[in-house]
This record gives structure tokens, sequence and C-alpha cells, in this order.
């Protein structure tokens, strides 16, 4: 993973150090994406815990590991419900999970006024306006895209000349 190649070899890091404290994972979770760094792996039996895919997606997310994030997201799409597809829908935007979104968003659109009667649907409503809108957008065929979503224009489609491209560049680094 690129999150841990970076943290291990930070001239920052306490060489002396005992271990690395991570509070923001459970351990159960913590062990299945080691497994997955270490072997390339996860235990079947975890991948069908209750709670498991999600929590496993986000720190999959987290900590960078892009194969274990492809994986939780096929399991996640497999079973994708009008029950469970809008509290999907904000794990998917939360876990940047582009694969989970769009079958999420192709799910939501024929069960629109189903999917909206549902608990989760106050989740979708909790994370902001800008994911309802891309919902309503989708639903109605208009083109969704979100902020710096899409397709990519150079400088001279933007009308930009290569000075201001450079600018702009800089400025999606933050």
């Amino acid at each position: 993973s690129p999150y841990f190649k970076g943290l291990f070899s930070s001239p920052m890091r306490d060489a002396d150090s005992d271990g690395l404290p991570i509070t923001d994972t459970e351990p159960d979770v913590f062990e299945q994406l080691l497994l997955w760094v270490y072997m390339g792996e996860v235990a079947e039996a975890a991948l069908q815990a209750k709670g498991m895919l999600e929590h496993l997606i986000m720190a999959a997310n987290r900590y960078e590991c892009d194969g274990l994030k492809l994986l939780c997201e096929a399991n996640l799409c497999e079973g994708l419900s009008v029950e469970n597809v809008a509290t999907r829908l904000v794990l998917a935007e939360q876990s940047a999970a582009d694969q989970l979104k769009e079958a999420c968003l192709e799910l939501i659109k024929p069960n629109v006024a189903a999917v909206m009667g549902t608990e989760g649907w106050k989740d979708v409503v909790s994370a902001g306006g800008e994911l309802v809108s891309e919902v309503m957008a989708f639903v109605m065929g208009a083109p969704t895209g979100g902020k710096g979503k899409g397709k990519k224009r150079t400088a001279d489609e933007a009308g930009l000349s290569a000075q201001d491209a450079e600018v702009e560049e800089m400025r999606e680094w933050k």
C-alpha cells in the first residue's frame, strides 16, 4: 500500500518506536486489511460478517489498498437492494468508490420513489444537497459530475493559456 510505504519510509518517523497506534479502525477490520496487504486475500467468513464490507471499504480507502477496495465494491454491488442502496450510496461517496456509486445510481433510477421511502434515504439527505442533486440529476438523465469529476479538459478546450493551465493544476493539488 502506498500509504504504509510512505509511512514506514518517512524520515519523520521515530526509528526506535515500539509500534504504530491505529485508532481509527476496528481490530477485526484492520486484521483483514493486514491479511490483504501481506497475503492478497481476506477471510471469506469476514466478507460475510454483518457490516464488515462497509468498514473494510472505508479502511481500504483510508490506507490506499486499491485491490481490496475493488473487492469490497464488487461484493457490495452484488448485495444491492432497494432497502440498502441509499446507505451504500453514501458509503460509496465517503470512500470514493466510483463503481459502487454508479451501481447505486443505476438501481435508484427505476426505484426512486421506493428508495426515498427508506430509512437510508435520510443518510443521503444528511450527506448534503450535492449528493441529493447528483441523484436527482442522474434519475432525470441530466449530466452528473460533481466537483472535479468527469472528463478532464485540456487548457485549450477550457480556453486557458499554458500559464493559466499551470495555475489551475496547482489549485487541484490543494
